[in-house]
């Protein structure tokens, strides 16, 4: 049993301490495994009937086009860089029995099997199939980061806690009931939270930059694409332009608001309405305005990772049913508090 950490010191030194080192219940992270697992799938699955012409070096982007990108002045363009992908050579097969694996990898990563073994590959697939240009967004990155820090939460998770077996070491800690409080799972869920909150406020002050989020205009210019824009849609639209074009300003004024004070209250438990409210509206806005399908539920994703392991436990009432229907509470477990039981929920 791990013993709650208590740093040297006072003040910020000790809150920090205790920010990054307290054991937390690995629920959050197990939660965030299967939403990230299941992202990974609904990003790759649509891509299965172009697989060769995608991510094949005898594809839309070939070999050629890749030795001449490396020739480009400063730096290749992005993402061009390594992958397990160009181990297939111009071999169809290959390649698309490497892209069934993959998925086959990360449906047991998903669902928690062999999570020290699947978790590295998964993070090894995901920083694969993002380099080909012909794919590429800039949501792609925010995966692979995903993607890292549950690799390394799953390969430290129980290590900290007890000694594990050779077989444990690849396949996981059997599992307990409730599950022992970890370092690893505490450590891997605040680097999460914290990059995340690095990459929405610099992504708020990269805005700052640029004139048309200063002039209320931002959204406009996606909302109307210029080979979608016609004569006379303009004209339907200009009875209303100064309603339109005032709703526009003040959504985009919250939503930067939202960005650049993201760390004052992405950590409080009073605001979870302003946290997991702005990732909904987030994963709504990308698909309505910038038509981009895989931001929004990164987005969503990540602001659920500030949830706390009770919040967790409040959320995911299905396992406590489930589990009560495997074991049945005793009459001692019914009269410890939720907490005193490390946030595990007893049915």
């Amino acid at each position: 049993m791990i013993r709650p950490f208590t740093p040297a010191g006072r003040g910020p030194i000790r809150a920090w301490g205790r920010f990054w080192l307290t054991p937390a219940d690995p629920i959050g992270l197990h939660a965030l495994r299967v939403l990230a697992g299941l992202l990974f799938l609904g990003w790759l699955l649509p891509l299965a009937g172009h697989v060769h012409a995608l991510f094949g070096l005898a594809g839309w982007f070939d070999t050629r086009a890749f030795v001449e990108a490396s020739r480009l002045p400063g730096a290749p363009p992005s993402p061009v860089g390594w992958s397990l992908l160009y181990l297939c050579g111009d071999s169809a097969f290959l390649l698309r029995a490497a892209y069934w694996g993959a998925i086959g990898v990360l449906a047991l990563f998903t669902v928690g099997v062999a999570p020290r073994l699947t978790a590295p590959l998964t993070w090894l697939i995901v920083a694969s199939f993002i380099v080909s240009p012909v794919t590429s967004v800039e949501a792609d990155y925010l995966l692979v980061i995903l993607a890292f820090y549950l690799m390394l939460g799953h390969l430290l998770l129980g290590q900290w806690s007890y000694p594990l077996s050779p077989v444990e070491r690849i396949l996981g800690p059997r599992r307990t009931f409730p599950e022992t409080p970890s370092h690893a799972a505490g450590i891997a869920v605040r680097l999460i939270q914290v990059h995340f909150a690095i990459i929405v406020v610099a992504s708020g002050l990269l805005k700052l930059q640029f004139g048309d989020w200063w002039s209320g205009v931002a959204y406009w210019y996606p909302l109307h694409p210029p080979f979608e824009v016609t004569r006379e849609g303009l004209r339907r639209q200009a009875a209303s332009a100064s309603t339109d074009l005032g709703l526009l300003s003040l959504i985009q004024y919250l939503a930067l608001a939202w960005q650049l004070t993201f760390p004052l209250f992405a950590w409080k438990r009073s605001c979870r309405l302003v946290l997991v409210g702005g990732g909904v509206l987030g994963w709504v806005g990308s698909l309505w305005i910038y038509r981009q399908p895989l931001f929004g539920p990164v987005l969503l994703i990540a602001c659920l990772s500030y949830l706390t392991p009770q919040e967790w436990h409040r959320v995911l009432t299905w396992r406590g049913r489930l589990a009560g229907l495997l074991r049945p509470r005793t009459s001692q477990e019914a009269s410890v508090p939720l907490e005193a039981q490390g946030g595990a929920v007893h049915v």
